[in-house]
C-alpha cells in the first residue's frame, strides 16, 4: 500500500496504487471501480492509446464515454515502445498493488510487461489480466468486442424471439466483465493481506458475461440427466403497458395480486379464468392479462395508474427515458448521479458509485484526467525529470 494518494480518496481502497494499461471499457470500468473506492490509479497512455478517449460526442476534445469510466484517475504519458518508457513503468510497477492490462494473449509478453515480468520487479502485486476468451482455446487470439461476446453466448435469440437474434444495445458484456473484474481483485488482494502472496487473476469476456447473463437460462440446463421437459423463460408478462401519456411496467405474480390488479381495472373476468388460477398459469399467460387490461389502462395518465398500482401494493413503475430518470425524485433521493464543476468542461454528469459506506464513504470528486494531465506528479513520485 502506499501513503501518497490523491487525499480526496476516503474509499476502502485507500493507500492502494493501480497502474492501469488498459484501454475501451473492460479493463477501465474495473480500475474506475477500484478508483470510486479510494484506489490511486495511473492510468499510462500515448496519444490514440485509448479510442475512448476521443469517441464522440465528445467536449474539448475528451469523449463522455471515456469520461464516465477514467473519472478520478491520473494520467501519465510514456513511449512504452522505448527502453526508457518500459524502465518508467517497471519503476511505477514496483511500487504499484495492482496492474490492469486488457490486451489480447501475448501483446503484454512482446512490451515487455507479461505476468513474469512484472512478477519479476514486483512479486506482492496482483496482475490483472482482462481478455476476450481466455489466454487458451480455440479464440484465444481472436477479437473480441462486446457484440461478439453476446453473440457467442446464446443469449441472443432468446433476447430477440420472434423477431431473430438482438443483442442487448448496451455494451452489458464489458461492463458485467468489469464489475467481474474488480470483485477478482478486491478478492486477491484480500488474500494477499492474509498470506504476503501476490498472484496473476485472469478474467475472459465469455465467462464473466455468461456467469451473469445466463442465470435465468440455465434453468432448462440444471438437472440435465432428469430428462425434464424444457419450460418457457420468455415470460409474456414481461413488455410494456401503453398509457394515455406514457408506458409503464410490472410484474403479477399471484393469485392476490391478480384479483386486487383485476378488481381495480373493473376486469373482474380475469378472476374467473382457469388459466390464472394460480402463479404458474398467471406467469405464463401474462400477456392474456395484459391484452384484456390494454385499452383500459390506455385511457388512465401513468401518474393515475401507478397511484392505483401503489394502493393496492401492486408492483408497476414508470417506462422513463434517460432524461426522465434523470430528473426524476429517486435518482436525486439515490444520489445516482453526480454534477461536477470544471474549468475545462464546465458541469460535468457522472453516475455515481452505487454503494454507500457507513466507515469509508466514497467521494467521488473528479473528472477524468486529460492526456498526460499528471506527467509531473507522477515523475515526482518517481524522482524523475518529465522528458
Amino acid at each position: 500500500m502506499n501513503e501518497d494518494t490523491n487525499s480526496l480518496s476516503q474509499g476502502p481502497c485507500t493507500g492502494y496504487r493501480i497502474v492501469d494499461m488498459s484501454s475501451l471499457i473492460s479493463g477501465p470500468f474495473c480500475s474506475q471501480i477500484l478508483c470510486d473506492l479510494g484506489a490511486e490509479v495511473i492510468k499510462i497512455e500515448s496519444p490514440g492509446s485509448d479510442a475512448m478517449r476521443t469517441k464522440y460526442p465528445r467536449h474539448n476534445g475528451m469523449g463522455a464515454l471515456f469520461q464516465q469510466v477514467n473519472r478520478g484517475k491520473k494520467s501519465v504519458t510514456v513511449a512504452i515502445k522505448t527502453e526508457e518508457g518500459r524502465k518508467f513503468v517497471h519503476d511505477l510497477i514496483a511500487q504499484a498493488d495492482v496492474f490492469v492490462q486488457n490486451s489480447r494473449p501475448g501483446v503484454m509478453e512482446r512490451l515487455g510487461f507479461g505476468y513474469e515480468e512484472v512478477k519479476r520487479i514486483n512479486d506482492k502485486i496482483i496482475y490483472l489480466a482482462v481478455s476476450g476468451f481466455g489466454e487458451t482455446g480455440p479464440y484465444a487470439n481472436h477479437p473480441a468486442y462486446d457484440m461478439v461476446i453476446q453473440g457467442l453466448t446464446g443469449f441472443m435469440p432468446f433476447q430477440g424471439g420472434d423477431n431473430g437474434p438482438q443483442a442487448i444495445r448496451s455494451t452489458v458484456a464489458d461492463k458485467i466483465t468489469a464489475m467481474w473484474a474488480a470483485n477478482a481483485t478486491l478478492a486477491a488482494l484480500l488474500h494477499r493481506e492474509r498470506t504476503g502472496e501476490g498472484q496473476k487473476v485472469s478474467v475472459n469476456m465469455a465467462s464473466a458475461y455468461s456467469a451473469f447473463i445466463l442465470v435465468d437460462q440455465m434453468q432448462n440446463h440444471t438437472f440435465s440427466s432428469a430428462g425434464l421437459e424444457k419450460v418457457e423463460l420468455a415470460l409474456p408478462s414481461y413488455r410494456a403497458l401503453n398509457t394515455s401519456d406514457g408506458a409503464v411496467i410490472g410484474m403479477i405474480m399471484q393469485p392476490p395480486q391478480l384479483e386486487r390488479f383485476a378488481n381495480i381495472l373493473n376486469h373482474p373476468e380475469l378472476c374467473e379464468d382457469p388459466r390464472f388460477s394460480d402463479s404458474a398459469g398467471i406467469l405464463l399467460h401474462g400477456d392474456a392479462i395484459y391484452d384484456v387490461v390494454a385499452d383500459t389502462v390506455a385511457q388512465m395518465t401513468t401518474g393515475e395508474f401507478i397511484a392505483l398500482m401503489e394502493k393496492e401494493q401492486i408492483p408497476f413503475g414508470r417506462v422513463n427515458t434517460v432524461e426522465d430518470f434523470i430528473e426524476s425524485d429517486e435518482a436525486r433521493s439515490s444520489e445516482v448521479f453526480v454534477e461536477l464543476e470544471d474549468p475545462d468542461f464546465g458541469t460535468v454528469k457522472i453516475l455515481n458509485h452505487p454503494v454507500k459506506y457507513e466507515r469509508t464513504p466514497v467521494n467521488v470528486v473528479k473528472r477524468a484526467p486529460m492526456l498526460g494531465e499528471h506527467n509531473e506528479e507522477i515523475h515526482r513520485v518517481l524522482g524523475k525529470t518529465p522528458g
